[in-house]
């Protein structure tokens, strides 16, 4: 099942560098998939699920976009992602990233 979701992430990740959008469609199979996921294998344990509401909380708090969030929720509630490694490893992306293009186009993003 993770194979499946990786291939559905690509084209995500691709669409959401060069439009800075993530579609709808993508994020409304994803949650095909988590529910089939569910039926299969059961629900998340209740403090993932928990984290993961906080986080939503969180980030819409400071205005990230809908499609980020909804996917984040995905992946920590399909993959039984615990919140704080899960975070730690999205910001060291995030922080290499702004170094990248920082460096590229001498603008912070």
């Amino acid at each position: 099942m993770s194979i499946l979701f990786g291939l559905i992430l690509l084209p995500i990740s691709i669409s959401d560098l060069s439009e800075r959008r993530i579609p709808n469609t993508y994020i409304k199979i994803l949650g095909l998939l988590m529910l089939i996921e569910f039926i299969c294998c059961g629900l998340p344990a209740p403090q993932i699920g928990l984290g993961c509401a906080f986080l939503v909380l969180v980030l819409g708090l400071l205005k990230v976009g809908m499609g980020d969030i909804k996917l984040i929720s995905i992946l920590i509630l399909t993959f039984n992602l615990h919140l704080i490694p899960f975070l730690s490893y999205l910001l060291s992306a995030a922080m290499v990233h702004i170094v990248i293009s920082t460096a590229r186009n001498r603008v912070m993003p």
